[in-house]
């Protein structure tokens, strides 16, 4: 009961935050919006959230939609994460090459490749109070946050990209509701055996609740990927969000292949945005299997006295 009380008093401050305009420490926790924060996908979850600069598949719409550039085949992800008792958060996804119906010799994605996805975090029976302290609550109510994005991800050059999506954003506490619009922006530079990324993340005006108008959580980033041998692959992102201190991820990931229809990953990662957790602060732990263009993952990242979350993730080639 008194894990529920406090997830009720997050949920309620992410919504309501106060007001204020400077980046970093005196603006931390000030923004609305916060669902958007929460980083879909297990693999890129296990690997500390530094996915910027591989923004590899479907997920790249959230991480870098300048990695939709390289997706060749039609992709959708579906995830999941088992946050914190009762509170739900989904993610899903389909990315289409825009050449993908059409019978031509050209790359599927010659023309870039559009995604959509939705994003949706919500929680029910949070336990309504009036101004007059009563034993028993008068009544319950619920919350629900929903992100609608668009993107698009087309190449410039055989290894620079561009990417951006525009995002519909809908909130909505008991009978209150509001709903805001964002923008995301990203470059990527791939080669066979490593990749840089940057961009923004969630800029905009902000989801205006009931009189109030609360800023989106913008994100600032950058990052790098390197693979030094077959099978393995290194990441980090740097990253400046307009509600919260500097903030830097570190990912690996292990792949080793059984067969040319069987492979799986071992995956670790730091991020440096959960180091207020106990135990294991930042750090998270995960694996993958995959089976000719289906692949599942799974992670596992510590949230402190919040307790521990899982993430599990599907992704599928066509």
């Amino acid at each position: 009961m008194k894990t529920r009380r406090l997830l009720s008093i997050v949920l309620l401050c992410a919504a309501f935050p106060a007001r204020t305009g400077a980046f970093g420490s005196a603006s931390k926790g000030t923004a609305g919006a916060q669902f958007l924060k929460i980083a879909p996908g297990a693999r890129p979850v296990a690997m500390g959230e530094a996915f910027g600069a591989v923004a590899e598949g479907v997920y790249a719409a959230h991480y870098n939609p300048a990695g939709l550039a390289f997706v060749d085949r039609v992709e959708i992800g579906a995830a999941r994460d088992a946050h914190f008792q009762d509170i739900a958060h989904n993610y899903g996804a389909i990315a289409v090459p825009l050449l993908s119906l059409q019978n031509t010799r050209r790359k599927r994605n010659a023309f870039g490749t559009a995604a959509f996805s939705l994003t949706s975090l919500s929680i029910s029976d949070l336990e309504r109070r009036g101004t007059t302290e009563t034993d028993a609550p008068q009544g319950s109510f619920g919350a629900s946050d929903f992100a609608y994005a668009l993107s698009y991800g087309g190449s410039v050059t055989e290894s620079l990209a561009l990417g951006a999506s525009a995002k519909l954003i809908r909130q909505t506490i008991d009978r209150t509701g509001g709903t805001g619009f964002a923008l995301d922006g990203g470059v990527l530079w791939r080669r066979k055996r490593g990749s840089l990324g940057a961009g923004l993340r969630n800029f905009g005006r902000g989801v205006r609740l009931g009189s109030t108008t609360d800023p989106l959580p913008t994100v600032t980033y950058a990052g790098a990927a390197y693979r030094p041998a077959a099978g393995w692959l290194a990441a980090v992102e740097l990253r400046q969000p307009s509600d919260d201190v500097f903030l830097f991820s570190l990912g690996a990931e292990y792949e080793r292949v059984f067969s040319k229809r069987l492979r799986g990953a071992l995956r670790g990662g730091f991020n440096s945005a959960n180091t207020d957790a106990d135990g294991l602060g930042g750090v998270s732990l995960g694996g993958g299997i995959a089976y000719k263009r289906t692949e599942f993952a799974i992670a596992w990242a510590p949230m402190g006295e919040l307790g521990n979350t899982f993430r599990y993730s599907l992704r599928v080639k066509f």
